[in-house]
C-alpha cells in the first residue's frame, strides 16, 4: 500500500498556544480550574486535560454565557474559539480568575468587527450558527447579521452604502467564495475581509491538490469544523473519503482493494493519532 501523508499535519498555532496555556495552568494552579466549553473539538485532548485536573464545562444547546452559571469560583479558561464581551463581563462579576486562550486570529476578527461597527458600518458575518466562534462574534453586538447561505443574502435589506463582511476562521473557501460573490453583486461598495485562517487554508489546498488515490482518510473529531471542511473539500475532488477519530475506526472492509491512500488531519488533531493510523496501514 502506498501512503501519502498530506502536509501540513499537527496542531495549528492557535491550538498549540491554547493547549500550552491550559496545561501550564493545570500543572501550576492550586485552585479549581474550569474550561468554558471544549478548548478545541477533540475528545482525546479533553481527556488529557481532565487528567491534569481541568474540568470541562460543556452542555449541548447551552451558550458560553449560560455555561458560566456552573462556575462560582476558581479559574475559568476561555477556549480557542473566543467569547463575547458579555461572557467577559459575567466572569468578572463572579470574581473568577480569567485565562483567555482565544486564538489570536479570532481576536483579529473580533477587533475588526468592533472597529467597523464604531464607524457606522452594517456588519455581516459568514459563519455556522451555534458554533462557539460564531457565538462569540454575534455576541459583540445584536446588529451583526449571520450569513449561512444564499437565502440569507437574498433576504438582506440594507439601506446604507457602508457594509462590511467577514467570516468564521474555520470555514472552507467553498463556503465563502459563492457567498462573497453574491454579496458583491448586491452591494457594490461592500468591504470584504476574508479571514479563513492560513492553517485552515493550506490544509484545504493540500487536500484539493492531493495525488490520485483510492481513499483519502481525514483524521479528527467529528465535531471539529475545520476537520469536517477537509472532508467536504476532499469529496469535491471525487476521491473516496472517510473521516475517522482514531485507528480503532478503521477496519479491513474500509480498506478493501485500496492500494493508494492519502491521509491528513484537522488543525486540532494530535500528531500521534495520525502516526498510529499510518503504522497500522503499513502492516497491511
Amino acid at each position: 500500500m502506498i501512503i501519502n501523508k498530506l502536509e501540513p499535519q499537527g496542531y495549528c498555532g492557535g491550538v498549540t498556544r491554547a493547549l500550552q496555556m491550559a496545561k501550564d495552568l493545570g500543572k501550576e494552579s492550586k485552585n479549581d480550574v474550569y474550561m468554558l466549553g471544549k478548548i478545541i473539538h477533540n475528545s482525546h485532548v479533553i481527556n488529557e486535560l481532565e487528567k491534569l485536573g481541568i474540568k470541562t464545562i460543556d452542555e449541548k444547546n447551552k451558550t458560553r454565557l449560560e455555561l458560566l452559571d456552573s462556575i462560582d469560583k476558581g479559574t475559568v479558561i476561555f477556549s480557542a474559539h473566543g467569547v463575547s464581551p458579555k461572557v467577559y463581563e459575567k466572569a468578572t462579576q463572579k470574581n473568577l480568575n480569567i485565562v483567555d486562550a482565544t486564538c489570536p486570529y479570532v481576536l483579529i476578527v473580533q477587533k475588526n468587527i468592533k472597529e467597523y461597527l464604531a464607524k457606522g458600518y452594517k456588519c455581516l458575518y459568514i459563519g455556522t450558527k451555534n458554533h462557539p466562534e460564531c457565538e462569540g462574534i454575534l455576541g459583540i453586538d445584536s446588529s451583526i447579521t449571520l450569513i449561512e447561505n444564499k437565502d440569507d443574502i437574498l433576504k438582506l435589506d440594507i439601506n446604507t452604502n457602508k457594509v462590511y463582511v467577514t467570516n468564521q476562521t474555520t470555514l472552507s473557501r467553498f463556503d465563502t467564495d459563492s457567498l462573497i460573490t453574491l454579496l458583491k453583486e448586491k452591494y457594490s461598495n461592500i468591504i470584504i475581509d476574508n479571514k479563513i485562517c492560513m492553517a485552515t487554508t493550506v490544509r484545504q489546498e493540500a487536500v484539493l491538490n492531493q495525488p490520485k488515490a483510492d481513499l483519502c482518510i481525514i483524521v479528527g473529531d467529528k465535531n471539529s469544523s475545520n476537520t469536517n471542511k477537509l472532508k467536504e473539500v476532499s469529496i469535491k475532488t471525487n476521491t473516496n473519503t472517510i473521516l475517522i477519530d482514531n485507528v480503532n475506526d478503521l477496519n479491513e472492509s474500509l480498506l478493501k482493494d485500496v492500494k493508494v491512500v492519502n491521509i491528513t488531519s484537522g488543525a486540532s488533531t494530535p500528531s500521534y493519532i495520525v502516526d498510529e493510523i499510518i503504522n497500522y496501514l503499513k502492516t497491511l
